[in-house]
């Protein structure tokens, strides 16, 4: 008798010593291709605050912040009367991107998620027909590369243009790392294994913090910080090749072969039965995004799961981009925010272990709305240090602790919703749902020059309105995974049967 995938994983090790090497490469993957190339724009993108040098034109004695009514006053007198803060140097700082180029800043970070919306949906599409390790290395390699190279940026543009591509090949390589780390895993311990891969985006952006204190010049922290991501190369010679991809592709032989290491780590047996293929007479055809709309089912699941992204992207990365500009040190805000993710990664691991996913999706969006709503009634008194405390909880541990764990199951949840046919181009494209919300939230800081309560109020109701389409859709906890469009047809079919048989049980009640 065959076995499928999930059942031979039983056999040789759910998540043994095989899958937990794996799973520590992948977090080094997420520290150095991921956490360094985007949190540390939170730093060489960010703005110091100003202050006048000259009393006859500007006649303010503190230093002013992007929260301040005054902050546009300097728009209105010479360039050479007031300056810049010298605590750290930015992109903002070295290119004058102020008044009329203020808006700059935020767009270098930006246009890292445009590359990323591009990437996601090409690559993703590509990666579904070429396999997962491919992608992963190329774009990772690049990813590092373009970042290393924009610390030589001799003008702005060329360093806007080496952050697009950044973001391309983030794209194009973040979706195969995460479906590598839930396809080597059995179905106990897939959510475990898609949780704690995150941990180290926490671990670097920690680590990236205090970095950035120690480095204050912008070009010499991105060549610190960057230039270990090289070594991650080596992999291609270990990682091995999705098992349930390759069956997919008819190469059954280096599935088996790839099975028997992962036994052989994990000090198991490896099983004598037939590795049961996609369905019996064929294989089936990849899956692309047409198969996204192929009835009204999977509409359904597909549009809610974007929307879900949207949302969990837009909080989680808005948070994260407001630690230099909501108050205080911003250091420790980007350290206290790092360590709620830290906390949210392997609590994750243990809610989607004992707990049903649409309970912590639904659970998590509601406290990060009302991180949000708190930190938003606690915007009224900057100059207030008790006011200013409590919102950082609010937003920096309450809200990004919440929506943390909300961004980890929602990877789950959506990689379990859909077939391995139709896997990547599912979480490519709602990936690209995630990155046009994480471009609009590279913009959050900026609302509070038109009203301080825009950003936690734009946040609170997105969180709201995901948490209310996440209650529409199936559940998936220790269900087995689907394998290809043909079993989703089957279980549409059958859910149709089911819902007729009851409309029949229905109406023959009442002629008894």
């Amino acid at each position: 008798m065959a076995l499928t995938t999930d059942a031979f994983f039983e056999r040789i090790g759910s998540f043994g010593r095989y899958q937990i090497a794996l799973n520590v490469f992948f977090n080094l993957c997420y520290l150095f291709w991921w956490a360094v190339p985007v949190m540390i724009m939170v730093f060489i993108a960010s703005e110091p605050n100003w202050k006048c040098i000259n009393n006859s034109t500007c006649s303010f004695t503190d230093s002013i912040s992007i929260r301040d009514e005054r902050y546009k006053h300097r728009c209105n007198i010479s360039r050479g009367d007031w300056k810049f803060e010298d605590d750290f140097t930015s992109v903002v700082t070295e290119f004058n991107l102020v008044c009329d180029r203020g808006s700059l800043g935020f767009v270098s970070t930006s246009v890292i998620f445009a590359g990323f919306f591009v990437g996601s949906i090409v690559v993703g599409t590509l990666s579904d027909k070429f396999g997962r390790k491919r992608p992963l290395f190329i774009c990772g390699f690049f990813c590092w590369l373009f970042n290393f190279v924009s610390a030589f940026a001799p003008t702005f543009w060329f360093f806007a243009l080496c952050r697009s591509i950044v973001g391309f090949m983030l794209g194009g390589y973040s979706i195969p790392v995460f479906v590598l780390a839930m396809e080597f895993s059995g179905i106990r311990h897939r959510g475990a294994a898609g949780a704690l891969v995150w941990s180290g985006i926490a671990v670097g952006s920690q680590a990236l913090a205090g970095c950035a204190y120690a480095i204050r010049d912008w070009r010499l922290l991105t060549i610190v910080t960057g230039a270990p991501g090289c070594m991650l190369v080596i992999g291609w010679f270990f990682i091995p090749e999705s098992i349930r991809w390759l069956l997919k592709k008819g190469r059954v032989m280096e599935a088996r072969d790839i099975l028997s290491k992962v036994a052989k780590a994990n000090g198991k047996s490896m099983p004598g039965e037939a590795l049961l293929l996609p369905n019996d007479e064929n294989i089936e055809r990849l899956g692309d995004f047409r198969d996204l709309f192929m009835s009204a089912g999977m509409v359904h699941r597909t549009l809610a799961s974007w929307l879900m992204w949207f949302a969990v992207s837009f909080i989680y990365w808005a948070t994260a981009f407001s630690a230099p500009f909501i108050g205080g040190n911003t250091y420790i805000n980007v350290v206290i925010a790092a360590v709620a993710g830290l906390i949210a990664y392997p609590l994750s691991a243990v809610l989607a272990v004992r707990f049903r996913r649409k309970q912590i999706i639904v659970v998590s969006f509601i406290l990060s709305a009302v991180g949000a709503v708190g930190a938003l009634l606690l915007s009224d008194k900057d100059n207030d240090k008790g006011y200013l405390i409590g919102k950082i909880f609010m937003s920096m541990v309450v809200a990004r602790l919440a929506v943390a764990i909300a961004f980890t199951l929602i990877y789950i949840f959506t990689a379990e919703m859909f077939p391995t046919t139709l896997r990547n181009v599912a979480m490519g494209t709602s990936t690209a749902a995630a990155r046009v919300s994480a471009l609009l939230s590279a913009f959050a800081p900026l609302l509070l020059t038109v009203h301080r309560f825009l950003p936690f109020g734009i946040m609170a109701g997105l969180a709201v309105a995901a948490a209310v389409v996440c209650l529409t859709l199936p559940e998936t906890h220790n269900q087995p995974t689907k394998e290809n469009l043909r079993q989703e047809e089957a279980n549409r079919k059958n859910e149709k049967l089911r819902d007729v048989a009851q409309c029949q049980s229905f109406i023959e009640i009442p002629r008894k």
